[in-house]
């Protein structure tokens, strides 16, 4: 028996869910995105039944099936891709617009959760509030669920076929069993966090949770969801409070902070991440269940309608609204005050039910629409992947010494990590000052400051990410050891080894905004060099943190860049911007900083050179 009843009540949690996840994004609701998870668990409570049953009866088409997932999913996200691939064309830099048209590609091959999983890691990465496709992730998910699933239970129904046992009970028993294997995944602490949440695996169990209920309500119940106004109540307002609310933090004693990036760490959850989501799923999975509308709660909602109404048209709101605010902050500004929020809503909103009624309800399962949908794939994924091989490089940037018939990719990335053959023992270089380095890639800038700075020819490199046992002859040949670190942070096989006549120095930490996109729109403008950004502030308690600790023998490169209203510069007095990201130092960058270091502060202090 199949359920016929037309579920209103899940078009409003719908309307929650999103309306949770758009206030994530903005910065308002700090569990916002769990929405996402009940989206999740309502998708499962959908799509198990019906595939199921229809193998059973023997009615099941696979690729039919697939192509209306398809066909559901496809146009909206090429309309998506192609509209933000044209927006990042106008002003994005290259190493930008290479990492946009990539996702572009992997977001119309129905893939962004890999690609995310590999490249993103931590969907909670500050940069990822730049990216305009990064929730497509959410999409990729859903199609290898549509994909999976289908395969595993047309598997199966051959195998109870020959076995001549039942196929539904069995299929509820594999569903079950690999509900447990996907949540004790999710739990694993040996499965990488950023896999945890970008990879079907680990995800699984979410959609099943809502299928198997989508199970019990057809075989059980009749095709009749419970009813019980009270508990409906009860499990919508604690969803609420979960989503919007958010995270309960304790404050901690100690205030300590991230040297790269700049966060604070201040407090921590009273409860792990993991359980508010699993609060989600188990609260998601009773409202699926239960039949809410005749709620006094969920019946005032459905005459105001405006939730449902965004339930409805929850696959566009979520298209749009990453896009506009990812665009918003790239090119203007990160402030999300009052009247952009409210204009972002109406925006939104607005271009959501245009496609709603002119894309999402229109496209049928026809030849038109395959071939429409064939044709947008091969241009808007041809045009995406060439400019990602030429490196997002569209135009030349002097600013980043880029021409369009040099560019290459991992051009940036490769001056940073050039430094990586230094990790290597000292060479016997009479005469010359040997010069340790250990750190992450800021200390690697720093390698980069001292190759291109006059005592380049003086000194002999050599550089350690993370020093070991087998080190212990670099540390006492170092006549200097620089660290990027707290001061007392320092290896203990550094401490414990190091020469008496050896000077170990701190490096100072440094940074230029979180996105050059706000600098490099204004490039037309006549003040375009002499522009200026303002910094998280807790880099200049970090510089003072670490000046206090390091004292004299401290390398302080913020201070360098440094005006008189405590921003920084980021163009260097021959119009180079010192980083392409932020954080690490271009070619440029170096030397800007090779000129503005007094070394002779640093190596003459020593006397004993070899």
């Amino acid at each position: 028996m199949r359920m016929s009843v037309y579920r209103k009540d899940l078009d409003i949690i719908k309307g929650f869910a999103i309306l949770a996840v758009v206030l994530y994004h903005i910065g308002i609701a700090p569990s916002g995105y769990l929405g996402v998870d009940v989206f999740f668990v309502i998708n499962g409570f959908f799509i198990v039944p019906k595939v199921l049953t229809s193998i059973a009866e023997g009615s099941f088409k696979f690729f039919p099936f697939l192509e209306k997932r398809v066909i559901r999913l496809l146009p909206m996200m090429l309309l998506a891709t192609a509209i933000v691939l044209s927006v990042g064309f106008y002003g994005m830099l290259p190493d930008d617009y290479e990492n946009l048209c990539e996702s572009v590609v992997a977001a119309n091959c129905l893939s962004g959760n890999i690609l995310g999983s590999i490249t993103a890691k931590n969907y909670w990465d500050v940069w990822n509030e730049y990216k305009p496709l990064m929730h497509t992730w959410y999409i990729g998910i859903l199609f290898q669920f549509y994909l999976f699933l289908p395969l595993l239970l047309m598997l199966l129904r051959c195998v109870t076929q020959k076995l001549n046992i039942a196929f539904e009970k069995s299929a509820v028993i594999v569903i079950v069993t690999l509900t447990a294997i996907s949540f004790v995944l999710y739990l694993s602490p040996s499965i990488a966090t950023g896999n945890k949440f970008y990879l079907l695996p680990c995800r699984f169990y979410e959609l099943a949770v809502g299928g198997l209920a989508g199970l019990y309500i057809i075989n059980k119940r009749e095709g009749v969801p419970f009813k019980n106004n009270i508990v409906s109540f009860i499990c919508i307002i604690a969803l609420l409070a979960i989503m919007l609310v958010g995270t309960c933090f304790a404050k901690s004693k100690n205030i300590d902070y991230n040297l790269v990036d700049g966060s604070e760490i201040v407090s921590a959850p009273i409860l792990p991440q993991g359980v508010y989501l699993i609060a989600t799923v188990t609260l998601s999975y009773i409202l699926v269940s239960f039949y809410n509308i005749n709620s006094m709660f969920f019946s005032i909602l459905n005459k105001v309608r405006i939730f449902g109404v965004v339930g409805i048209m929850s696959y566009s709101i979520y298209m749009w609204h990453q896009p506009i605010l990812a665009f918003y902050r790239y090119y203007y500004s990160t402030d999300m005050n009052a009247l952009f929020i409210l204009s972002f809503i109406i925006c939104v909103l607005t271009l959501s039910y245009l496609t709603y009624n002119v894309v999402e309800k229109k496209v049928l399962v026809n030849m038109k629409t395959r071939f429409i949908c064939l044709l947008s794939l091969l241009v808007i994924n041809g045009i995406a992947f060439a400019i990602y091989l030429n490196a997002g490089v569209v135009r030349d940037v002097p600013e980043l010494e880029i021409t369009k018939d040099e560019a290459h990719r991992n051009i940036f990335a490769e001056y940073n990590d050039r430094i990586r053959q230094f990790d290597k023992n000292f060479e016997i270089c009479q005469g010359k000052i040997n010069v340790l380095c250990i750190g992450n890639s800021f200390a690697r800038d720093w390698c980069n400051i001292l190759l291109e700075s006059n005592y380049a020819d003086k000194i002999n490199l050599s550089y350690s990410s993370n020093i070991q046992e087998y080190d212990i002859d670099r540390i006492k040949l170092s006549d200097f050891i620089f660290y990027f670190g707290y001061k007392e942070d320092v290896p203990l096989l550094v401490k414990d080894n190091v020469s008496i006549d050896t000077e170990v120095w701190g490096i100072g930490t440094k940074n230029f905004g979180d996105c050059n996109g706000q600098i490099y729109v204004k490039r037309k403008s006549p003040d375009y060099f002499s522009q200026t950004v303002r910094v998280n502030p807790n880099f200049f308690k970090i510089n003072d943190m670490l000046r206090a600790q390091w004292e004299d023998k401290y390398v302080d490169l913020l201070q360098k860049t440094m005006t008189r209203d405590s921003s920084v510069v980021v163009f260097s007095d021959d119009h180079l911007l010192l980083s392409q990201d932020g954080r690490h130092l271009t070619h440029g960058g170096a030397k800007f900083f090779a000129k503005k270091i007094d070394f002779a502060k640093i190596f003459d202090r020593n006397k004993n050179m070899h």
